[in-house]
């Protein structure tokens, strides 16, 4: 099998001295684990790193082998951000929450794009706002987000059990089932650490109760650190 594609990087791993094991989020062939020869070395290795996009080529003998690639470096560009280290993680997390939930060959061609479309704005001010927009897109491809249209509609609350939204009028709050959604966060861009806290509760709820709750998989650790210095720093 031959087939030639644009990837995301999401996993690496050092295979004996210089060769790389590499997840890939790819546009149109769904995740692929691959091997590239060489992948380690300094020709190599800026190239084949965690949250860079490459256009490969794949190469397979049968289904029971493992395919080889060979690419190179597209837009957008992650060596621009290695030295911010709220990007950096945010890159990061993305990755990592993709390698945590897909499995080979799944095929969920909107991450990809929405990945690509946040890499691009991490070069932009507001990025920040990007990325919390990236995971309520990213829990609704995995079958557990919410109506975009109820989002707009503006109703206060959201029922953690069914992703449902009411408005004042036809519920009574009894319990922390119901969070008041935040709305200036997602529809108005205002970055705060109320509304900031409010959505990672929100994201963090869906994926440990319906996302990964039969699995043994968790909430990579990278996603934690990343929301720690998104937190501390909005305390300032």
């Amino acid at each position: 099998m031959n087939l030639k594609d644009k990837g995301l990087i999401i996993y690496v791993k050092i295979i004996k001295e210089n060769n790389l094991l590499i997840k890939l989020l790819t546009k149109n062939n769904g995740l692929k684990i691959t091997m590239v020869y060489g992948g380690n070395s300094r020709k190599n290795k800026s190239i084949y790193q965690l949250g860079n996009f490459i256009n490969f080529n794949l190469t397979q003998k049968n289904e029971n082998s493992l395919s080889s690639i060979s690419g190179d470096l597209q837009i957008p560009l992650m060596s621009n951000i290695f030295n911010n280290k709220y990007k950096l993680y945010c890159v990061m997390t993305c990755c990592s929450l993709i390698n945590t939930t897909i499995n080979e060959n799944q095929r969920f061609d909107k991450i990809f794009l929405e990945s690509e479309i946040l890499f691009t704005m991490l070069n932009n001010q507001h990025w920040f706002y990007n990325y919390t927009t990236w995971m309520l897109n990213f829990l609704s491809e995995l079958g557990y987000g919410f109506d975009w249209k109820e989002i707009i509609l503006r109703k206060r609350y959201i029922y953690l059990e069914n992703l449902q939204f009411y408005s004042d009028d036809n519920i009574k709050i009894l319990n922390n089932q119901f969070v008041e959604f935040p709305y200036d966060l997602i529809i108005d861009k205002i970055i705060t650490l109320k509304e900031c806290k409010v959505l990672f509760f929100i994201f963090e709820h869906i994926m440990t109760d319906h996302i990964l709750h039969l699995s043994t998989r968790k909430i990579p650790k990278v996603y934690f650190d990343f929301k720690k210095i998104i937190i501390n720093n909005l305390k300032k």
